[in-house]
């Protein structure tokens, strides 16, 4: 995907106001960290299940964890798109 892609889409601000505001993060660190965290323990629950049961929870943590980041930057992409519309 291109900067025009994501211009067209609405992702990015219009070139003239590119240096002129300050851009904040709209995810808390503390949420992303619990979520890499669950994310890496669930793939080492998966090597270390070696196939049985505990690979299957880890298999299954991940998926939640892969639900819950893609919702978690989708949250803070529309956030930052309402910043920008406000200004």
């Amino acid at each position: 995907m291109g900067l025009e892609d994501l211009q067209e889409q609405g992702v990015l601000l219009p070139k003239e106001e590119w240096g002129k505001h300050t851009l904040k993060p709209t995810v808390a660190k503390w949420w992303l960290l619990v979520v890499f965290a669950a994310g890496v323990a669930s793939l080492v629950a998966s090597y270390l299940g070696d196939g049985g049961p505990l690979t299957w929870v880890g298999v299954g943590v991940f998926l939640v964890v892969l639900y819950t980041a893609t919702i978690l930057c989708d949250r803070a992409v529309e956030r930052q798109r309402e910043r920008m519309e406000r200004r």
